[in-house]
Order: C-alpha cells, then structure tokens, then sequence
C-alpha cells in the first residue's frame, strides 16, 4: 500500500519512490528502456498478471511517465516513454551497477548494457561535485530549498 504521505515529503526520494515505488513499475519501466512497448510484450516479458499490468500501466499513463500511442499496425495501442520516462534511465541505470557490484557470484549469469556503437559498458556512474571531483557520502549533506523552476541558474 502506497503512504500518501510520501507524496508531500521534503525529500526527493520518498516522492519518488511513491511516484515509482514497486518492483512490478520498476521492471516495467526497465523493459520500455529496452523496446518494449505493448502490453502483451510486458506480460510475457515480466510474467505479471495482466490486472496487476494494467493498473501498474494506466499510473505510469496518469503520471505522465508513459503516453499512449496508436501501433503503426493500427490494431493496438503502444506504451511510449515520454521525457519524464527517459530520464528515469539514469536512475535505472545506478540501480543495474549496484546490483552488478553486489548481487552475483562468480558463475551467475547477468545481463549487461553495453554501448551499441563500440559494444563496451558504460563507464562506471558516480557522483561528482560542480567541478567535476568525484563525492563520497561522508562529502554530502542535506540542505533545505525552496524550487523555483523560474530562476535562473
């Protein structure tokens, strides 16, 4: 059960996790980084009840994560990404080189994004300061703000 609360926090994370905050969106999300686009791919691919995918589905769609397209067969409608969806990569992303570093054993099979032109992985993400030096977490706090879209930078 999502808590509301979430949705009003001060911090990034808890309303992103209630905007996001499954594993079935998550793996959803993954697969439509991947191609996929139309429900029956999502079903067959994740293994996921179809209601559960159809609710998991319409959020991404009233969130603005997704929009819906007509297929160019014309017969069905297809799951897009918008620009909100694609910047979710990078949190994808972070999230595959965690899993990488920590979850697998010498022998498991992975799979592994690797770069289309060259077929090399990704330089490893971290994360650097303003001018370009690499943060630790004992190099970062918290600091409250105010948004202002608006402003200039």
């Amino acid at each position: 059960m999502k808590r509301p609360q979430l949705a009003q926090s001060a911090c990034p994370i808890d309303r992103s996790l209630y905007e996001i905050g499954d594993s079935w969106t998550f793996m959803i999300l993954r697969d439509a980084m991947h191609g996929v686009k139309r429900f029956t791919d999502f079903r067959r691919h994740i293994g996921i009840a179809s209601n559960v995918l159809s609710v998991r589905l319409q959020n991404l769609v009233d969130k603005g994560i997704f929009e819906v397209q007509e297929s160019a067969l014309g017969n069905s409608h297809e799951y897009v990404l918008t620009e909100k969806g694609r910047d979710f990569h990078a949190v994808l992303s972070a999230l595959r080189q965690w899993g990488q570093k920590y979850l697998f054993d010498d022998g498991d099979e992975m799979t592994r994004v690797v770069e289309r032109a060259t077929g090399k992985p990704p330089a490893e993400m971290v994360l650097t300061s303003q001018g370009g030096r690499p943060l630790m977490l004992e190099d970062v706090t918290l600091a409250p703000i105010t948004v202002n879209r608006h402003a200039e930078t």
